[in-house]
């Protein structure tokens, strides 16, 4: 088990830019602050997005193009070091026009409207290594 802690440090909100990619824009806001760890979540729509599910036999994502105009009706992740820059890990519950719901790991979305809430978290910064067993960059013992 992996465990660290933290402290509270700044919380910053965000109205982020209509047309725009959603994961570069959480990208930058953090960059932007020097934050190296932290929690966020956000709310709005987004006029297509991309998912993935992570298939845990070949170690490789799937990908669930929404061509559609989609709420978020979650949005949640965290900020932490991969090769040095903040990388953000988040997932994403997407409706449609009918009700209907899409979720998994958040690759990429063009913004309609969205408002972002940023925690940052202070303490030795979280990084990502490689995990040979998942194949994915989980958080390290370093």
């Amino acid at each position: 088990m992996h465990i660290k802690n933290f402290i509270q440090g700044r919380i910053i909100v965000a109205r982020l830019e209509h047309g725009e990619d959603i994961i570069s824009q959480f990208t930058a806001l953090a960059e932007m602050n020097g934050i190296e760890t932290g929690t966020l979540s956000a709310i709005g729509a987004l006029s297509h997005a991309d998912l993935a599910f992570y298939d845990q036999s070949s170690h490789e994502y799937g990908i669930i193009a929404l061509n559609e105009p989609m709420e978020m009706a979650s949005c949640s992740g965290n900020i932490s070091l991969k090769d040095g820059r903040p990388f953000v890990h988040a997932h994403a519950v997407l409706s449609d026009r009918t009700g209907r719901t899409h979720g998994g790991h958040l690759i990429s979305g063009t913004i309609f409207a969205a408002e972002l809430f940023l925690q940052e978290l202070s303490g030795l910064p979280l990084k990502r290594v490689s995990d040979s067993i998942t194949g994915l960059y989980l958080w390290g013992n370093e």
